[in-house]
């Protein structure tokens, strides 16, 4: 696992003492770890801030992407100029991002972007343009790495991970108004299809508070998408299985349900309504959820209470880390649980952005 205290990036390996990793001071959030457990990458410095990578032995420190190399690849780059929306590719060392850049003193809350699509090799650190300005709102990886599913308002298309497309509007979709509900996009397990959860209004002012939303499903051959028929319909918060077969959603009561995204069916997990959805298992067996208090969900069967505690993330198909007490504990879906980390609550606190990564 890593984590940063006092601006500086610590790794730990297993039981085994941290390691320090950078003295920079200036440190703060950690983004990814490789798949391969080699590297971190990291961000450092305030905005514009850089992205850098660094393996796990503390050798070889490198700045991938910064103000000052964003400025030698164009003029539409200038001192504000910053990099945002970083995802890691399945598989590789090569990291896709947009840029953004920083507002006016005056209308501080506006975020503005090029839209735009690059790629940074994290060993080499040769920053490559994929997809021009105006084009990406934003982008999803497919799980095998080899493809994207680029969002601009109103459509999304379908492009191979170096930038060529694949398929021209794969889906087009009303967009909301006067405010602007996006939708959620999800690769399935195979690659070969989308999950889509589209906002049910096309009108939505806030006025009537969470929207309802439908489910789609999209296959990459060019057919129509094929609406789930999902009853009670999905509001509020919405969270697809890896594998695109199950949804965890709730009704307009704040009820948790689970529905099979196959047949359209949905089953009554949770009547009491404000608990949080955090994420399905790797394997798409498990969904835990909660707030303060952590459950497990095992499709067809009844929910299991885990601890008291705040949820971390996924290892693997079979164990997460939560936080309770203070310490970090690696849990089982078969109910097992040993702690990792001891006095935790500082490191997590202080490091927001926790990452680990799991070998075996």
């Amino acid at each position: 696992m890593a984590y940063v205290i006092d601006g500086n990036l610590y790794f730990q390996d297993g039981n085994n003492s941290p390691v320090q990793l950078t003295n920079s001071g200036e440190d703060w959030r950690i983004l990814f770890f490789s798949e391969d457990g080699e590297k971190l990458f990291f961000l450092r410095g305030i905005t514009p801030f850089s992205l850098y990578s660094i393996n796990v032995d503390g050798s070889h420190e490198k700045a991938l992407v910064s103000n000052n190399i964003l400025q030698t690849l164009g003029t539409e780059y200038n001192e504000a100029t910053m990099i945002c929306h970083i995802n890691l590719v399945p598989n590789t060392h090569v990291l896709l991002f947009k840029t953004c850049f920083y507002p006016e003193p005056d209308n501080y809350n506006v975020l503005g972007g090029n839209n735009e699509l690059l790629a940074v090799d994290g060993d080499t650190g040769d920053v490559n343009k994929l997809l021009p300005p105006g084009q990406v709102s934003d982008y999803y990886i497919s799980p095998d790495g080899r493809l994207l599913a680029i969002h601009a308002k109103g459509h999304v298309d379908i492009f191979d991970i170096n930038g060529k497309i694949i398929r021209r509007n794969l889906l087009t979709y009303t967009p909301s108004e006067p405010v602007y509900l996006p939708p959620g996009i999800h690769w399935i397990q195979d690659s070969n299809g989308l999950i889509v959860v589209l906002p049910l209004p096309t009108f939505f002012d806030t006025s009537g508070g969470a929207p309802h939303y439908t489910v789609w499903r999209y296959a990459l051959d060019g057919s129509p998408g094929i609406q789930v028929p999902l009853v009670p319909i999905p509001k509020d918060l919405v969270s697809v299985s890896p594998d695109g077969n199950w949804v965890a959603y709730r009704d307009d009561q704040g009820a948790l349900y689970l529905g099979d995204l196959r047949d359209g069916s949905a089953q009554l997990y949770e009547s009491r309504p404000g608990f949080s959805l955090f994420e399905w298992s790797l394997d798409s067996r498990y969904f835990v959820y909660g707030g303060g208090s952590l459950y497990l969900i095992s499709i067809n069967a009844s929910p299991l209470f885990v601890d008291k505690g705040d949820f971390i993330g996924w290892l693997d198909a079979n164990r997460y880390l939560y936080i309770s007490d203070k310490t970090i504990v690696m849990g089982n879906v078969d109910g097992e649980k040993k702690a990792i980390l001891n006095a935790a609550y500082e490191v997590y606190r202080e490091s927001t952005f926790f990452t680990f990564v799991f070998l075996n």
